[in-house]
């Protein structure tokens, strides 16, 4: 009797695990979905057409060894920074800056942890507030061209990605480079 109680029990603890684990997987897969983006633009003014077109696609990294997340991680205007680094067990610790209204904005992370390639965490800003981070680690791949037939060009880079909010209505898509 007390091995079928300590099987169920055991069977109930696995279940309540997997379904963690898909639903962070799911996580992971919704907010790379929605750093993807497509923008078509075309304008004809008499003899002058310009035509514009910009396809960003994102794909998960999900990496064996959970410290090669480790690392120095920036955009290309240098308004954000995070320099992070992954223990084995999936904690982190990072700091860095944004660049905000007020000038750059210097955090460290608090509660950090890395799990199927999401890092999530609360950025704690000198000033004392916080915003939880929830970023996922990608290959983006940029292409661009006059229109979705014709690609002129092919860029992929490996970092970081996530959502900033700015207020109730507005956001903005990140992407943060692997520096070194």
């Amino acid at each position: 009797m007390s091995r079928i109680l300590v099987l169920a029990l055991v069977l109930v603890f696995c279940g309540g695990l997997v379904s963690t684990v898909f639903a962070q997987a799911d996580r992971t897969q919704e907010l790379v979905a929605a750093l993807d983006k497509t923008k078509y633009k075309k304008k004809e003014k008499r003899d002058l057409k310009v035509e514009i077109y910009v396809d960003v696609k994102n794909e998960a990294v999900l990496k064996k060894n959970v410290t090669e997340y480790s690392g120095t991680y920036g955009d290309q205007n240098a308004g954000s920074r995070l320099n992070l680094k992954v223990a084995s067990d999936g904690s982190a610790e990072g700091s860095g800056f944004d660049d905000g209204d007020k000038g750059e904005l210097n955090f460290r992370l608090k509660n950090a942890r890395v799990d199927h390639a999401m890092l999530t965490a609360t950025k704690v800003f000198e000033n004392g507030e916080t915003k939880k981070l929830e970023a996922v680690f990608v290959n983006r791949t940029v292409s661009s061209g006059t229109n979705a037939a014709s690609i002129t060009s092919h860029e992929t880079a490996y970092g970081l990605g996530y959502i900033e909010t700015y207020g109730p209505e507005s956001t903005s898509r990140v992407f943060l480079e692997l520096i070194k």
